[in-house]
């Protein structure tokens, strides 16, 4: 017989008991471990409700110090697509202040509403988390559910030391999960104690598949990806997807990517796009106040394939002042572009500088008219490439002596925006001479698959230009951390 007492409102509480597998368990802690009170999420079972193996971080969420209210738009589109998935909906999970580890009147009720409008059999799971102060990552667990008008307190969380890389597949073997031959090969090159300390924040993850998926390869643990989209029919041809991905959210299937990589990885996926509804204070909190500690350690990728999301991701970059790379494909996949950063380092021009005819263009109102059709997916792996060999040379630089990426970017400190050609047609295509006035003198030797690292000056009339409204024309990337109020302005 199950032990029954009350609360102190009269609720009565039993006691039960839930399995949780340790993957979820890790996302808990790398994500609502990582903020001070209160965060929270939504958990889900892929195995019919016997255990809680799916998690969302709801970064959007409405909070204080002493409330959480959830992002109700973001995690119903979350609950959808579970759903589609065959995924149930077990439920929430927030951290509390410290002292405080029941369901509070108000979560009650909440829970109670939920029940009352979703079908989840008239129970919801509803732990509560405490979180250390500063938080470091570690939490103590206090478990609860709600059945109908019962609170049920759970006596222990049984927690799985397993990970499924989707559901209904065959688990992976305890030595396979903590196996720690997987990086010996690249040890030489990638010092793997160094890497633990860097984040890889991705806006966008359609073509950028292979780009993040090479850096969990590469030993990088740690990511935060963002990305509203999800996966369409006509993505097959063009980016690293497959028939049984269509009508996943994009940031989930990264995400999956990764941990099918590495287990150990730490990943939030945030299922939305960075648009004017996503403040900056929500894009910190992803980041967590640890983490922004060292900036130099956060590399903001925009892989995105519209202006003002890409601009915006560098806004955020030179806010921080974290290390920042952009990539886009031109027109038909002929060629791509890179434009990279890193403050004190590269201060031979802001990216507003860099792509100032761009940003003019869409000030005056253009609206682009580029989409991905004839691009190749050779051409997006070979973008991909290069942008991976560019982000481990901004997140090593000066990390390890010993290691080859130590000093690479002095070398190029000053041309920090790369072209790709990756047609011969290129120039026609685009009506610029770049490649041919690089290259001049090469023709026999030189056809296509080039990258050219072109020299940056920052706009200001000394320089011929219009003076840079961003960065004033000095180009100082330092100077401007902390300037940028608010990102969604974009210069």
């Amino acid at each position: 017989m199950k032990k029954k007492t009350r609360t102190p409102d009269g609720r009565k509480i039993t006691d039960a008991t839930v399995s949780m597998t340790k993957q979820v368990l890790d996302q808990i802690e790398q994500s609502i471990g990582r903020h001070p009170a209160e965060t929270g999420g939504i958990l889900g079972s892929s195995d019919g409700g016997r255990t809680i193996d799916h998690y969302y971080f709801d970064a959007a969420a409405h909070r204080t110090s002493s409330t959480y209210t959830p992002n109700i738009r973001e995690i119903n589109r979350i609950i959808a697509d579970w759903n589609s998935r065959g995924i149930l909906f077990m439920g929430m999970i927030h951290s509390h202040p410290k002292g405080c580890t029941k369901p509070s009147e108000g979560d009650l009720e909440y829970a109670k509403a939920i029940i009352s409008n979703v079908d989840v059999n008239g129970k919801l799971y509803m732990p509560i988390v405490q979180v250390n102060t500063p938080p470091d990552g570690k939490i103590r667990l206090h478990s609860y559910t709600l059945e109908t008008d019962v609170l049920v307190k759970e006596q222990k969380v049984q927690y799985l030391d397993d990970y499924r890389a989707e559901p209904k597949e065959p688990r992976l073997r305890e030595k396979d999960l903590l196996s720690k031959n997987r990086f010996q090969r690249i040890e030489r090159s990638l010092p793997m104690g160094v890497l633990k300390h860097k984040t890889i924040v991705g806006i966008g993850s359609g073509g950028a598949i292979s780009f993040y998926e090479n850096l969990a390869r590469s030993g990088f643990p740690n990511f935060i990806i963002i990305d509203g989209d999800s996966v369409s029919d006509t993505n097959i041809a063009t980016q690293e997807v497959y028939i049984s991905d269509i009508g996943l959210n994009k940031a989930e299937l990264v995400k999956r990517r990764i941990l099918d990589i590495n287990p150990k990885a730490n990943v939030i996926a945030v299922p939305r796009f960075l648009n004017d509804n996503f403040e900056d204070s929500q894009f910190e909190e992803l980041l967590g106040e640890k983490t922004l500690e060292n900036p130099t350690n956060i590399l903001i990728c925009g892989c995105t394939d519209n202006h003002m999301p890409q601009a915006r991701a560098a806004n955020l970059a030179l806010k921080y002042g974290t290390t920042y790379l952009g990539a886009q494909l031109y027109r038909e996949g002929v060629a791509g572009e890179i434009y990279f950063s890193y403050p004190g380092v590269t201060n031979s021009c802001c990216p507003r500088c860099a792509m100032s005819a761009r940003y003019d263009a869409y000030e005056a109102g253009y609206k682009n008219d580029v989409t991905s059709d004839g691009v190749s997916i050779q051409a997006t792996q070979m973008l991909n490439a290069v942008k991976g060999e560019i982000a481990k040379m901004l997140l090593l630089y000066h990390e390890d002596k010993h290691c080859c990426y130590d000093t690479m970017l002095d070398d190029v400190s000053e041309r920090n925006f790369v072209m790709i050609r990756m047609k011969p047609a290129a120039s026609v295509v685009l009506n610029n001479q770049v490649f041919e006035n690089v290259l001049s003198g090469s023709a026999e030797v030189c056809f296509a698959f080039e990258t050219v690292w072109l020299p940056q000056k920052p706009n200001n009339e000394a320089n011929g230009f219009k003076t840079c409204p961003l960065c004033g024309g000095t180009g100082d990337l330092k100077a401007l951390k902390g300037k940028i109020k608010d990102s969604r302005n974009i210069a």
